[in-house]
């Protein structure tokens, strides 16, 4: 005689297959690798402005750009020797506190790539290539912000960024431990 299962036998099993999925998912958008191609600005009649900011300047500009560009949701902060990105997330109804612990570097091209060095969710510490991969997935804020798991960075394309009224941005110089950082600014001239 053959044995009927109760529906709660099905219903155990179609959840763990579903969690084990989702953490198969998870684990395969950390490790994607993925690539940054910057958008590059021609240099023939350009108009350059050169532009030195301190700490504190840099830290009021982000606070303005980010109040404007996100309603306030997001936090930067500049310290002595790291960046600090923070939000407030919900997980399971709960509102968290997340942070980033992040180490910026200038490109030759004049772009920014941060390297991530710490994810805070709360007071626990998660391991940087898995939480990454989750940001990404539910990432949606402007095209300039390529979120890479698989080399813990974040790189801001700065030409797509601070593109406006033919103005864009490149980043000479962040030095955090001088309090030194340098801008300059590009018009593309009339032709």
């Amino acid at each position: 005689m053959k044995k009927h299962r109760s529906i709660w036998f099905w219903l155990f099993w179609l959840l763990v297959v579903a969690n084990l999925s989702a953490g198969a998912y998870t684990t395969y958008l950390a490790m994607v690798p993925t690539r940054t191609n910057f958008s590059t600005t021609k240099n023939a009649d350009n108009t350059k402005i050169d532009l030195t900011l301190n700490r504190d300047q840099l830290n009021a500009l982000s606070k303005t750009y980010l109040t404007n560009e996100s309603n306030g949701k997001y936090q930067l902060v500049v310290n002595d020797d790291h960046v600090v990105a923070q939000t407030t997330v919900t997980i399971f109804g709960q509102k968290m506190d997340a942070k980033l612990t992040i180490d910026p570097q200038t490109t030759s091209d004049g772009n920014i790539v941060m390297a991530v060095k710490k994810v805070e969710l709360g007071k626990l510490d998660l391991p940087v290539n898995v939480a990454m991969g989750y940001i990404k997935s539910m990432y949606s804020g402007p095209k300039g912000v390529n979120i890479q798991p698989d080399q813990q960075q974040i790189s801001l394309d700065l030409a797509k960024l601070t593109k406006k009224n033919g103005w864009t941005l490149q980043a000479d110089e962040l030095n955090l431990k001088d309090n030194r950082f340098t801008f300059t600014g590009v018009m593309q001239n009339a032709q």
